[in-house]
């Protein structure tokens, strides 16, 4: 996904990262090459093996391998790195130019390309059946200064210009036509949030997306479900500890329970 997020895409993500972790015991880290251990930041959408994230790599996606959550870190669910594949590969495009933004935000290279980026998936997990068949992916990346306010900013627009929909080509040259785009309310996290519902013609599930921008660094959430459509959501709690870790990193700590990301913008609503 990350982001096509279409019910079979979904099911592919699925199918893929099956497997728990293994090694590293008690440490919720995976040594294992297989879909379940944590992967490069290339996993996003390049071929390559799969191997422990690390916490001391220099450079932009080694300071957010730090804020990537752990598999059981969020109540309800389950976390996992994305593994290698699950965003597709190759450059979106949109039937109507102002729709772009949003056909790249679900594609594997954003534009502009980030200085750095990690993905991981989620699916429900538990008893709770407000999650039942819930799926998605999470990307956070880092721009350059000015970027990510821009990106945010043409994701907004697009979504407004384009609430009667809109076909998209994956990377792949996959055909999907999304018949309506929604804004809807966003959690009162960063610096600025917007969440939209785009519905899809031809599934009956929909495609959410939650982006959230802490500075020069976007979290950006997309989902699916393959239960009812209505109960489709992204979990306030999920979005709400990706960003605290996102901005603990941010401010020089290691993205762990106890650095301070008080002040930083990512009140709770």
């Amino acid at each position: 996904m990350t982001a096509a997020v279409s019910v079979a895409v979904v099911l592919g993500l699925t199918l893929g990262c099956g497997g728990g972790r293994t090694g590293h015991e008690g440490d919720g880290k995976s040594a294992s090459g297989s879909a379940g251990g944590r992967a490069p930041e290339e996993a996003a959408g390049a071929a390559g093996a799969v191997g422990p994230k690390k916490a001391d790599e220099d450079g932009p996606t080694g300071r957010l391998r730090r804020a990537e959550l752990e598999k059981t870190e969020v109540p309800g669910l389950v976390i996992e790195e994305a593994p290698p594949g699950t965003a597709g590969r190759g450059t979106p495009g949109s039937d109507q130019p102002a729709c772009l933004p949003l056909a790249n935000a679900l594609g594997s290279e954003p534009d502009p390309k980030p200085l750095g980026s990690v993905v991981s998936t989620f699916a429900g997990a538990g008893e709770d059946d407000d999650l039942e068949g819930l799926l998605g992916t999470i990307r956070v990346s880092e721009y350059r200064p000015g970027e990510a306010a821009a990106v945010f900013r043409r994701l907004r627009d697009a979504a407004g210009a384009c609430t009667g929909g809109f076909r998209m080509r994956t990377g792949e040259g996959e055909s999907q036509v999304f018949d309506a785009v929604e804004t809807v309310a966003a959690p009162k996290l960063g610096d600025e949030a917007a969440a939209f519902r785009l519905s899809n013609a031809v599934e009956e599930a929909p495609s959410l997306i939650t982006v959230v921008r802490t500075g020069d660094v976007l979290s950006m959430f997309f989902a699916t479900g393959l239960g009812d459509p209505e109960r489709v959501q992204i979990p306030d709690r999920l979005v709400s500890a990706q960003v605290r870790k996102a901005v603990a990193v941010q401010r020089g700590g290691t993205g762990e329970d106890g650095d301070d990301a008080e002040g930083a913008g990512t009140e709770e609503g």
